[in-house]
């Protein structure tokens, strides 16, 4: 049951930490949603720094992988965010975004595996 609440807690503070970076004035200036992108990359990065450093199966591994980064990326803003550019009509942004968010997350995820072996 600690577990559950353990997970929860590290889930929550994920994503009250994504609420704060996709608030930030910085992104208003923007017509592409570059608050989730921001999120979901630094997300990717941590994910592939995490994973070798942290043993897989443990309470921690959870708390970080499932937890914490379950909660500070966010796949259905990402969605939400083609689906309004999709209606705007603006299919070049949605295009460039869709293709800069997983280019960008994998390079991240990348880099991030490369630094954490090195751990």
């Amino acid at each position: 049951m600690i577990e559950l609440v353990l997970l929860a807690l590290s889930a929550a503070l994920g994503a009250v930490i994504r609420g704060y970076i996709v608030s930030l004035k910085l992104f208003d200036r923007f017509s592409l949603p570059y608050g989730t992108f921001t999120v979901n990359v630094l997300g990717a990065f941590m994910m592939g720094l995490c994973m070798p450093i942290v043993a897989q199966e443990s309470l921690l591994y959870f708390m970080i992988i499932f937890g914490f980064l379950g909660g500070l990326t966010t796949y259905s803003a990402f969605t939400l965010d083609q689906l309004r550019l999709f209606e705007a009509k603006a299919f070049k942004e949605l295009a460039r975004y869709t293709f800069t968010m997983m280019f960008f997350c994998l390079v991240a995820l990348a880099l991030g595996l490369l630094i954490g072996v090195s751990f």
